[in-house]
């Protein structure tokens, strides 16, 4: 059995094509499939790093990518000791308006995975340090959620706005991080 995180978007995008797809889907499907093969003696090796945080994630979106239906895509990438053990790379569901609410409905998802891990982690016995961090690459989408009273935010979801209720209890914090040291940013296998 194995996984493959950094197929991830490429799979799920190619999978929306799957009852009628065109020549470029063949011709990209044919690049995973070269990549795949290239690098199939790769493999996830999970060791403890002694100076690393027991829980920390990254969150990101890319803003209205696909032209179709100009939805952004989320993805978030969890590590624990330094190992990554969660990932996900979703389209959204609504298109979102701004880079920033495309990348606070991503902070969304990946808040709700650290809260998951972190009771998961709990129960395991490895107890995590509180708050989790969460590292995000836009500003705008760091100010979101720490301005309450944003009237530039209140046509994002109820459902989102979630994030604000963990990072006040504690459980959750969100960091700045450079876009070329964002682990969660989505990018297609060479």
């Amino acid at each position: 059995m194995s996984t493959r995180p950094d197929i991830c978007y490429p799979v799920g995008y190619l999978g929306r094509f799957q009852q009628q797809p065109g020549q470029q889907h063949w011709v990209s499907l044919k690049r995973v499939v070269r990549y795949l093969q290239g690098s199939k003696n790769l493999v996830l090796t999970l060791k403890r790093s002694a100076n690393a945080q027991p829980l920390v994630g990254f969150a990101d979106a890319d803003w209205a990518s696909d032209t179709t239906d100009r939805k952004s895509v989320s993805g978030y990438l969890f590590q624990v000791f330094g190992n990554t053990v969660s990932w996900s790379s979703k389209k959204q569901t609504t298109v979102a308006t701004s880079s920033s609410e495309a990348e606070y409905v991503a902070l969304s998802a990946a808040a709700a995975e650290a809260i998951w891990l972190s009771g998961l982690l709990d129960d395991l016995g490895l107890k995590t340090v509180k708050p989790v961090p969460i590292f995000e690459d836009n500003r705008g989408c760091i100010g979101m959620e720490k301005n309450l009273e944003s009237k530039r935010a209140k046509h994002i979801g109820i459902k989102h706005h979630f994030v604000r209720d963990h990072i006040a209890t504690g459980d959750l914090t969100v960091k700045s991080i450079p876009t070329l040291e964002q682990l969660a940013d989505i990018h297609y296998p060479s």
